[in-house]
């Protein structure tokens, strides 16, 4: 038995990776193939959507619960979702000229933003480990962290999540991929109401006290 979840553990992550780099090659051919691939915000941009995915191939599943149950129109929605955020923005990217400027300051501050948001996804993916699941719920042995990222808001992977997906946008100057991030927010804003509330039922006011002193995406802000 724990054979066979270790190898469905091996052929998730295996899946992920696959995903990363065959989502890659799409984007490439939809920007125009080589041409996009030998402009440099192109080609940062693979890059970065590579790695982008490559840290999510290391997320866990997790076990679901009645909160992930509230969570079925977001992953709905996240099916259209996905493939529009791998096609378009490079489509757009290849035969627009605007409205946003395109290969300029701005892009380079997208990749700046993507390249940051990774990395505060990745953090966060470190300091929770297993936690960090797709799936909403309680995991065994779930405790309450609080340290690292954790440290200033309560939830730093969604705000990489969110950083990332603005950087998609703003990289390829894309008024689609800038529509898709403003969504993005808004299923990131929903899952956070059901998450806190898993979490207060979990923890009592050890959570409400955790909520006092931090953030929830933004320090000292929000």
């Amino acid at each position: 038995m724990n054979g066979d979840c270790g190898n469905l553990k091996i052929n998730l992550v295996a899946g992920r990776i696959l995903f990363a780099f065959i989502s890659g090659i799409v984007i490439a051919i939809s920007g125009g193939g080589s041409a996009f691939i030998n402009r440099p915000v192109g080609a940062s941009y693979l890059t970065m959507w590579i790695a982008y995915w490559l840290v999510q191939a290391t997320r866990k599943r997790g076990e679901p619960s009645e909160y992930d149950k509230k969570q079925r129109w977001v992953y709905l929605t996240g099916a259209v979702y996905i493939p529009l955020l791998i096609v378009v923005p490079s489509w757009e990217y290849a035969n627009f000229a605007g409205p946003i400027p395109r290969d300029g300051p701005l892009a380079w501050a997208g990749l700046v933003l993507f390249a940051c948001g990774i990395l505060v996804l990745a953090a966060a993916m470190r300091v929770l480990g297993r936690l960090y699941t797709s799936y909403l719920g309680i995991q065994r042995e779930h405790r309450l962290v609080t340290s690292g990222v954790y440290r200033y808001i309560r939830h730093p992977g969604y705000l990489g999540e969110i950083i990332s997906m603005f950087g998609v946008g703003l990289s390829l100057g894309s008024v689609v991929g800038l529509v898709l991030a403003v969504v993005s927010l808004l299923l990131v804003l929903v899952r956070i109401g059901h998450e806190e509330e898993m979490l207060i039922d979990k923890f009592g006011d050890e959570y409400t006290s955790y909520m006092k002193r931090t953030k929830r995406l933004i320090p000292l802000i929000y």
